[in-house]
């Protein structure tokens, strides 16, 4: 069975779970969208190539780069989303998903000239330089950690003390794990080092990859009412 539809099926075995206050509201607000999902192949959804692939460097591991999450090489995902690590000619694999900045002789003039335009040295870039890029997702954020009186988006601007319970965001696909947390402290008052955060049951502990990779662009068009978690443990 697929995980759409276990997840359809568990909707439909706990229908007397009363949801929260900002499930009802996100329910509510999309209650118009068809968020329904038709396979694009007969492919089996669930499976990967379990050999050696630039996404899976490590068969038999359990790991894909240095931590223990499997690769996301199933077909439906694009090629974006896929999350393939770099590995050196030694065999060992970068924890930055990204290859070193190496252009060509003509790129780098291109770059130089560019930079100087902007008046920026070459090469660099801002810090949350990507939270300003396309801000297309809009995720809910639930802390299993505090009370809804001990974070949110309401900010008392004596104190600075943060209120409110879940609240919303929007995020760039292409922001890595590291930048959301940010994001998420700046919104709701919860300092990174408490954030352990997780999507969809899967852990986000790679504060490298991009929420691309995670798959959260993928099922966020199926179910936009899925948040983001603070978890306990």
């Amino acid at each position: 069975m697929s995980s759409i539809a276990t997840a359809v099926l568990l909707q439909r075995l706990m229908p007397s779970v009363e949801p929260a206050s900002w499930e009802r509201e996100e329910l509510a607000r999309l209650s118009g969208t068809d968020t329904s999902y038709t396979p694009e192949s007969d492919a089996d959804c669930t499976s990967y190539n379990v050999t050696y692939s630039k996404y899976n460097p490590t068969p038999g591991t359990g790991r894909t780069g240095f931590l223990r999450v499997a690769p996301n090489n199933y077909p439906f995902y694009c090629e974006e989303e896929k999350y393939a690590p770099v590995v050196q000619a030694d065999g060992g694999q970068l924890s930055e998903w990204q290859p070193m900045y190496a252009p060509s002789r003509e790129q780098a003039e291109e770059d130089r000239a560019k930079a100087y335009t902007e008046g920026v040295p070459h090469g660099y870039a801002a810090p949350g330089s990507r939270l300003k890029e396309d801000a297309s997702l809009e995720l809910w954020v639930v802390s299993e950690l505090h009370e809804d009186s001990e974070y949110g988006e309401i900010k008392d601007p004596g104190t600075g003390h943060h209120s409110g319970g879940p609240f919303r965001i929007r995020v760039s696909p292409k922001m890595r794990v590291e930048e959301l947390r940010l994001v998420i402290r700046d919104k709701g008052g919860i300092v990174p080092a408490l954030q352990k955060l997780s999507y969809a049951g899967k852990h986000l502990d790679d504060s490298q990859r991009t929420l691309e990779h995670y798959g959260i662009v993928y099922w966020h068009k199926r179910f936009p009412h899925w948040p983001i978690k603070i978890r306990k443990f």
